[in-house]
């Protein structure tokens, strides 16, 4: 019966593996922020406490009283996050790779409208929070 008690112990062993889940990623692994990029506002994601994983979105827009048609987009430096337009105000950030703690990429908006008529403003919000700034009638988003 001693082969039966292995059996047994084999078991309880792998079904006690079985109700382990793996680690999962927290939001908190992503700062969300703000910076200047060539005099210019701009967004960070900046990858703290562990890897951003691969696949983690954002969403980043720009809104303003404004007739003027654009063409949103959102440029990574460095390329490691890729935006894929939604509309004319809108786009979608995903990284199609993990990025590794410690790494910070910087997200230059442009394709929006620059006007004096109403207020600008530019969001980045998903994985680590939101982030953004409104910019008042006449003034630039400029830093």
């Amino acid at each position: 019966m001693v082969t039966g008690r292995r059996t047994a112990v084999v078991l309880a062993a792998c079904a006690g593996l079985v109700g382990v889940t793996a680690p999962t990623a927290a939001a908190d692994n992503a700062v969300l922020g703000s910076t200047c990029l060539n005099g210019w506002y701009a967004f960070t994601v900046t990858a703290t406490a562990g890897d951003i994983p691969a696949g983690s979105q954002w969403t980043s827009q720009w809104v303003a009283a404004t007739q003027v048609p654009a063409e949103y987009d959102v440029v990574s430096y460095p390329g490691v996050i890729t935006s894929t337009p939604v509309n004319a105000h809108l786009v979608t950030l995903t990284n199609p790779a993990p990025i590794a703690a410690g790494t910070r990429v910087v997200l230059e908006p442009h394709g929006y409208s620059l006007t004096n008529k109403s207020r600008l403003t530019l969001r980045l919000s998903g994985y680590g929070g939101s982030v953004g700034r409104t910019f008042p009638v006449g003034e630039w988003p400029t830093c």
